[in-house]
């Protein structure tokens, strides 16, 4: 049975927070706010107007999306995953921007097997071995089942402290960790 990588995208794949910041500060007018947590995780929890919410998603969603740039290392990384495990991306992007996260990952020449888009990730008909995400609670999520997880380093995400988790600066340090096990025992 092949072992599953479950990957997140926004964060972990594309640099979306400093799109989801110039959104904000043009929708509102006002600067990014201070000790407001990463993208659509720290909107999602702000007291910001709903109107104004869904006016920075929508246009995330609808024109951001194929500018994102990929993060350092993605592509050889991912590559070189493909090989060993059936990736499955899961993303919290609404559905309705399925065809613009499509066109994104076939722009970037990016090989994965599925994509999902919910904001529960663990309730997909896969099972996961391991996943790579931002977002603390879809870390917890993961932990709660027992998969092994590997937090992509940001500052909204410090207060994760589970000595189950690998905290990973970039994917050249998840590569060289997963290559520094024996040959084979890749979880």
């Amino acid at each position: 049975m092949q072992k599953i990588f479950a990957v997140d995208i926004d964060n972990v794949l594309a640099h979306a927070e400093e799109e989801v910041q110039r959104l904000f500060q043009e929708v509102t007018g006002e600067p990014w706010p201070i000790g407001t947590y990463g993208s659509a995780g720290g909107l999602d929890q702000s007291q910001l107007d709903r109107d104004r919410l869904e006016m920075i998603f929508s246009r995330f969603h609808e024109e951001s999306i194929p500018r994102l740039p990929l993060l350092p290392g993605v592509k050889p990384a991912l590559d070189l995953l493909h090989s060993r495990y059936r990736i499955v991306l899961i993303t919290a992007r609404r559905p309705h921007s399925r065809p613009q996260t499509l066109e994104w990952l076939t722009k970037h020449s990016l090989p994965f097997d599925a994509l999902y888009h919910t904001e529960d990730k663990t309730k997909i008909p896969e099972s996961l071995t391991v996943a790579i995400d931002d977002h603390p609670v879809h870390i917890q999520a993961y932990r709660d089942m027992g998969i092994q997880v590997f937090v992509m380093d940001q500052p909204w995400n410090q207060s994760v402290q589970d000595p189950q988790v690998t905290r990973v600066s970039g994917w050249d340090v998840l590569i060289q960790l997963l290559d520094g096990r024996p040959h084979g025992s890749w979880l």
